[in-house]
């Protein structure tokens, strides 16, 4: 499927190698490194398959085959700073430097008009995360050190307080978020902190995943630009199975490993299975 993509932006490299696991993980090696000429901002893969690709102020929406199928840009909100694709009927942009967010549907066309941050008193928003629970968002202010839930109607609906109070632990900011099977997931530079619904506590992992999370129902996959480790969630062990300081971050899911390379012109496409 990724072949077909990688093929259509112009494939010049392509260095097969080997991986192979026994239990969850073992070894890991890389697949494939491909390189683009074009380059990219970033680039994510939701769980039906579909690769979204930004580029500056461009949304570019692909099929399995690597074909466009849509766009999206809006030029007077200028560059894209995080796009989250956990409901691919529901994808999220944010514009930090705006404070704003463009909700947009699944042939990525805005959804009524876009979310200011700024006028609902959030003015240094630095990441946010799609709720799939209730269709709200959740999003991380490092002014007030705070995690805030906005609803539908842009309205807060859920505050933290400041996190040195309720995560005792908390060394540093936020720097991701990420909903999963109605649990948030908040990583900092060391630590991942999972909260409920309602914002309790539930664990710490003292694991960082600063560089790359990726997660499904059984297991953690974790970046900090040294190691790729797992932390399986039943049992709650922890593994490394990759030393390596090649990529600048991860994306994809725990099945299906994308390494994107620090020039952002290379994907490494590191396989499970």
């Amino acid at each position: 499927m990724l072949n077909n993509f990688w093929k259509s932006i112009k494939i010049i490299n392509v260095i097969a190698l080997i991986f192979y696991c026994n239990s969850i993980y073992s070894q890991l090696n890389i697949i494939e490194k491909i390189e683009i000429k074009e380059g990219f901002d970033d680039v994510k893969i939701d769980h039906h398959g579909y690769i979204y690709q930004v580029q500056n102020d461009n949304l570019i929406k692909r099929d399995h085959n690597g074909k466009e199928i849509y766009r999206y840009s809006n030029k007077l909100l200028g560059q894209i700073s995080q796009i989250d694709i956990s409901n691919p009927l529901r994808p999220l942009l944010f514009y930090k430097d705006q404070g704003i967010i463009a909700v947009l549907d699944n042939t990525l066309s805005q959804q009524k008009h876009t979310i200011s941050l700024n006028e609902i008193g959030l003015y240094q928003a630095k990441c946010i995360a799609n709720s799939n629970f209730d269709n709200g968002i959740w999003l991380y202010d490092i002014d007030i050190n705070e995690i805030i839930k906005i609803n539908s109607f842009s309205q807060i609906s859920y505050r933290s307080g400041n996190l040195s109070v309720l995560l005792d632990k908390m060394s540093s900011s936020v720097v991701k978020l990420i909903e999963k099977n109605r649990k948030l997931y908040a990583i900092t530079e060391n630590e991942i902190f999972i909260l409920d619904q309602f914002g309790t506590l539930i664990k710490t992992i003292p694991i960082s995943a600063s560089n790359g999370f990726l997660i499904d129902d059984k297991v953690i996959i974790c970046y900090d630009g040294q190691y790729i480790k797992t932390h399986e969630i039943l049992n709650f062990k922890t593994d490394t199975i990759k030393k390596t300081n090649d990529f600048l971050k991860i994306i994809g899911y725990p099945n299906q490993i994308i390494g994107i390379s620090k020039n952002y012109r290379e994907l490494i496409h590191i396989h499970s299975f």
